[in-house]
């Protein structure tokens, strides 16, 4: 539970704006403390950064607010994503494994499509292309959802295996931490973006999904890594990344990559090329490869 102040500062709405939301447009209806003050819930912070982000992007107050009190899933499907990948024929291959449930055709074309000694390239120039437009697929229903499941517990899998399969870092070289906040479990991105770097002879401390702040806090704190790398991959994540980011600042530096990253203060952006940003980043740091 968060107080106005606290639920302010992670959704960047002022406290007399959030005010306003809730009593002239009922966005919200907060609990209240013993004390008689508000707090608010992580689905009220999620509905609240829905309706700025859905404000910001132009829409007057009274709009956004239906919007999100009539379905706030809806909604925040209106907000601006990063542009779609240029279509390639070679993306559909993922989608057409997705729709028949080819385990053979998916294994053979994972296989060849990891083979390939530049990593980076494989997640920049295929592999995260295809799964953005996988998962439109689903969304205008050419994909079920146990499709789009299959497919992406597949590479997930994959990328883990390759990323187990490098070569150690050297000792005494840098050291990453990467992972995702909080409720946050899209974690093709960030697994990608670990497997390159670790390519590239950086240390990687993979910490996966849904990790609680104080988790965050205690393991970086522990490692003392030279940079800590997190995402925002929906908009639903950006209170627990901006809570993470801000605990991080003092500690190390924090870089934020995924779709809603340019909604994150305090943190360098990564863009929204994986693989490209890893093997910068892995240049920047000195590793290595």
């Amino acid at each position: 539970m968060y107080t106005v102040g606290r639920a302010s500062e992670l959704t960047g709405v002022p406290s007399g704006t959030l005010r306003k939301w809730e009593q002239r447009y009922g966005v919200v209806v907060p609990q209240r403390s013993p004390g008689n003050y508000r707090l608010y819930d992580d689905e009220a912070v999620r509905r609240l950064s829905v309706m700025r982000s859905l404000v910001d992007a132009g829409w007057t107050a009274q709009e956004a607010a239906r919007h999100v009190v009539d379905d706030v899933a809806a909604a925040e499907a209106q907000v601006e994503r990063p542009e779609e990948p240029a279509y390639e024929a070679h993306f559909d291959t993922l989608v057409a494994c997705a729709q028949d449930f080819d385990v053979p055709r998916l294994e053979r074309l994972l296989v060849d499509g990891f083979a390939s000694p530049d990593l980076a390239s494989v997640v920049d120039d295929w592999l995260l292309p295809s799964m953005v437009h996988l998962g439109r697929a689903w969304q205008r229903g050419h994909v079920s959802v146990a499709g789009e499941h299959f497919v992406t517990a597949a590479v997930h899998r994959r990328l883990a295996q390759v990323f187990q399969s490098l070569h150690p870092a050297p000792s005494g070289g840098p050291r990453v931490v990467v992972g995702l906040p909080r409720g946050a479990r899209h974690e093709l991105g960030v697994l990608a973006f670990a497997m390159v770097l670790r390519a590239r002879g950086v240390a990687v401390t993979y910490l996966g999904g849904d990790l609680p702040l104080e988790a965050w806090v205690g393991a970086v704190r522990l490692i003392a890594p030279d940079a800590a790398v997190l995402a925002a991959p929906t908009l639903e994540d950006l209170p627990a990344t901006r809570e993470v980011v801000e605990a991080m600042a003092p500690m190390t530096r924090v870089l934020v990559g995924g779709a809603f990253q340019a909604e994150v203060g305090g943190a360098h952006h990564l863009g929204h090329l994986a693989g490209s940003a890893a093997s910068a980043l892995a240049r920047e740091l000195g590793a290595v490869s």
